[in-house]
């Protein structure tokens, strides 16, 4: 696996951001452990956009640590302004650095950039057993208490004279990757891969028909014979691999789809169970209750309300 060492962070950084410094972190651990954090404060705003990065094969990562005052915010990539709907402490952008980012901050921020080569987070999809990661898909300003308490963890080495052990560099590498690949990654969450199961790339097809044709009851025969195996053969291989039947792994993914619909749209309980790949509504609530233990609408209050009404403590 070619390595790459991050180049954006530090000075680098603080040029596209008109700063005279920023400090900044550089964990080097190995070819598969490697990143740059990188502090950015501006009291004043940006009166025109940041400076264009140096393209590299990256993702900066961008946690804001306090509220801004984002009304006239915006993010320019591959040539296309795209405005800033909200964003709050805790907030997060994700940009890939091959796309020339140009941040439009005309007010006050502080906030932690993380460049992370798609070197390191392939070789934590290597180990973990999953597809390579090819994109991050995350709308700018996305809250994520997970990633804004991660933060909170590194603050206090900034323009310290102590710094990390490795040991807390290499666990901190891997929670960040592991929270970037569950939250924003294509492979979405994924049961823990078995010894003695399907070969990484028969997992690999087996997702993409899953997903491709989620409506749908798969056949066992068609899914052995995209993998080269009996059906018998794939059966228990799939359960090592998944820790769960075929259908069983359907069926949770189905929920877990709906989850993501009913607290990030608007949609009617009818149609989710559609996109989610139900029958129509009554089967959908039906297993939605035998999973979660609640209805559908049940728990997209619950989980709206705590969602709205919780607010990030902001250290000093």
């Amino acid at each position: 696996m070619r390595t790459h060492l991050p180049i954006t962070y530090g000075k680098e950084l603080a040029r596209c951001f008109y700063v005279n410094e920023a400090a900044s972190l550089l964990v080097n651990l190995s070819p598969r452990a490697q990143l740059a954090v990188t502090r950015v404060t501006r009291t004043d705003g940006l009166s025109t956009p940041s400076a264009s990065v140096r393209p590299e094969k990256a993702f900066t990562i961008a946690v804001h640590l306090m509220d801004p005052d984002f009304r006239r915010w915006g993010t320019w990539v591959d040539g296309r302004l795209v405005r800033v709907k909200s964003w709050e402490a805790g907030g997060i952008g994700i940009f890939d650095l091959e796309s020339d980012p140009r941040a439009l901050r005309d007010t006050a921020f502080d906030c932690v950039h993380y460049n992370l080569p798609r070197s390191t987070l392939d070789a934590f999809a290597e180990d973990a057993g999953l597809p390579r990661v090819g994109n991050l898909a995350c709308e700018q300003g996305t809250r994520d208490p997970a990633l804004y308490h991660l933060t909170q963890m590194v603050l206090p080495y900034f323009g310290s004279t102590q710094q990390p052990s490795d040991l807390f560099l290499d666990h901190f590498v891997l929670m960040l990757c592991g929270r970037l690949v569950e939250a924003y990654g294509s492979v979405g969450r994924v049961a823990r891969i078995h010894p003695g199961g399907l070969a990484r790339w028969q997992i690999h097809r087996v997702r993409e028909l899953i997903d491709q044709y989620r409506a749908r009851d798969h056949s066992l025969t068609r899914l052995a014979e995209e993998c080269g195996l009996s059906t018998s053969q794939f059966a228990r291989s799939f359960k090592r691999s998944f820790g769960f039947p075929v259908h069983r792994y359907v069926i949770l993914q189905r929920v877990e789809t709906a989850k993501t619909l009913l607290l990030g749209s608007r949609l009617r309980l009818a149609d989710i169970a559609l996109q989610a790949g139900f029958s129509d509504q009554a089967a959908f609530s039906r297993t939605f209750h035998g999973i979660v233990g609640t209805t559908p609408a049940r728990w997209r209050i619950q989980h709206g309300r705590n969602v709205n009404s919780k607010r990030l403590e902001i250290s000093d």
